[in-house]
Parts: structure tokens; sequence; C-alpha cells
């Protein structure tokens, strides 16, 4: 009984984790080609990774391999890709579906967003900070 509950924990665990990855890839994407982060020269990695961190810990569900957690990434995902998809008119109303509502997929493009701006203003002040750091060194 223990091997199936340890395998089956296992099984939801590396299901949430390609999830996360997925949702990691598309946000990096969009990262590498926004302009302000070109504009001042700084990681799309850290920036990448900030956000995931920060938006997952406002999504439904308590750890990642809760099922909710993975219909989140999921619809995360989806809604980021939005703006390159041929048809955002089908993938908006999918989003509605999946996140309950449209009032839902508001909460999380305000997630997403909310996360963005703050990833971006904690990593350029610590590049700020350490660009005068080195000044002051020298």
């Amino acid at each position: 009984m223990k091997k199936i509950l340890i395998i089956s924990l296992s099984a939801l665990i590396l299901t949430a984790c390609s999830e996360q990855e997925e949702y990691q890839e598309t946000v990096l994407e969009q990262i590498k080609n926004d302009s302000d982060i070109q504009s001042y020269h700084l990681e799309p990695e850290t920036v990448t990774k900030c956000i995931v961190e920060l938006s997952s810990k406002k999504m439904p569900g308590i750890v990642p391999f809760d099922p909710m957690r993975k219909a989140a990434y999921k619809g995360y995902t989806k809604m980021i890709s939005t703006k390159t998809s041929e048809k955002p008119e089908e993938i908006l109303k999918e989003l509605r579906e999946s996140f309950g509502s449209a009032q839902g997929l508001s909460d999380a493009h305000r997630n997403y967003t909310s996360s963005y701006l703050e990833c971006m203003s904690t990593v350029t002040n610590l590049e700020l900070d350490e660009e005068s750091t080195e000044e002051t060194q020298e």
C-alpha cells in the first residue's frame, strides 16, 4: 500500500513540475522579447524565476502537485501566450471557462501583472545596488 501511495505521489509531483516548467518557459520567452528587460540589461532568467515564484504564491492550490495548481499553471501559460496566438478570441473564451469566469481570468491577469511589475522593480533595484556598490569600491 505504501509503495502505491509513493508511486502515485511521485507521479503527481512530476506532472506538476512539468506544468510549472512549461509556465516558466512561456514567461521566459515573453521576457526575452521585452524591451524593458533589454533596456535595463536585466537577466531574463532572473526576472522569470521571480515572476514564476511570486505569481505561484497567489495561484489556487496549496502545493505544486495539487490538481488546482496544475490547472492554474496551464491557464496562466495559455493566458500569457494569448498575445502570440492566431485566434485570441477563442483562447479568451477557453480561459474564462478555465478560470471559472471573466472575473477569475481578470484576477489571474492581475496576479501575473503585479508579479511582473514587482519583479521588474526588485531586479532593477538589485542591479542598481550592485552598480553603486561596485562604484564605491573603485
